[in-house]
């Protein structure tokens, strides 16, 4: 054999594989970035992704790592109901007392239909985005009344007192700083008073006799004549209460006598 024959240059197929392995990585590479977070830049890029990933599909979790070669991706739209958050709003009043929030209206939930367009990878969600969405009812906001007074100024007391009336506890209290402020009558005659409306109506602002018609926490009979102390009799506790005392006031002197009274008679 010649020198020239033992030096012969590789043959013609050796250097096209190094070139097929190369382009392989490539497209291995080209894939993960996709599927990691790059999808972005290779959807704005002139180079054609491999023909078995769908680039379209590919909004999922950033954070994993798929072989898209090894699951299935899929697109869905659902429509859930769901609900609506409601927002709460507070004016300052200085005729209540400081660090009390008085509600003046509850707030309630709205609700909605919203629709999502739903990412899936072998039938599990991995991310959705909202694509519309219909109102079915408004949310009602919350109100409050937040008082900024001085909590030692007798008014001030008693309208926060008042604006916290409605429930049995709150219908106490104010009659208690009513009574003692306006009638000087402590808490001998307090305690007569609480069980004298405890028997009557146990202190329920909406209490009516069925037979009677007698009606609120004093049982007036009939209920309109507490109309005296407000308009608004029927709903208001605090007119309710300053009516009952005014009557317990002028035919009895006070409520123990007035309980008495209910003792022997059964009514008052």
């Amino acid at each position: 054999m010649t020198q020239r024959g033992r030096h012969r240059a590789p043959g013609r197929h050796a250097r096209p594989k190094e070139r097929n392995v190369a382009l392989t990585s490539a497209i291995v590479a080209s894939a993960a970035v996709l599927l990691t977070g790059g999808i972005t830049a290779a959807a704005n890029s002139t180079e054609q992704a491999p023909p078995y990933i769908d680039v379209s599909a590919l909004v999922i979790d950033s954070t994993v790592s798929y072989n898209v070669k090894d699951h299935v991706l899929a697109n869905k739209v659902v429509t859930e109901a769901e609900e609506v958050a409601y927002t709460s709003t507070a004016t300052e009043d200085a005729s209540i007392a400081t660090g009390t929030d008085i509600l003046k209206q509850a707030g309630e939930v709205g609700s909605a239909e919203v629709t999502y367009q739903v990412k899936l990878v072998d039938g599990k969600e991995v991310s959705r985005t909202e694509i519309g969405r219909s109102v079915i009812s408004k949310p009602v906001a919350e109100i409050l009344v937040r008082g900024t007074g001085d909590p030692n100024d007798i008014a001030v007391a008693l309208a926060t007192a008042e604006g916290k009336t409605g429930t049995k506890s709150g219908n106490k209290a104010y009659a208690k700083l009513w009574i003692n402020q306006e009638f000087g009558w402590g808490e001998v005659q307090y305690s007569c008073l609480e069980t004298l409306w405890f028997r009557e109506s146990n202190w329920n602002h909406k209490a009516t006799n069925s037979t009677t018609g007698a009606y609120g926490i004093p049982q007036s009979l009939p209920g309109r004549k507490m109309a005296k102390f407000g308009a608004d009799w029927k709903t208001n506790p605090a007119t309710q209460i300053q009516w009952g005392a005014n009557y317990i006031d002028k035919r009895y002197g006070s409520p123990c006598e007035a309980l008495d009274y209910f003792h022997a008679h059964n009514w008052y």
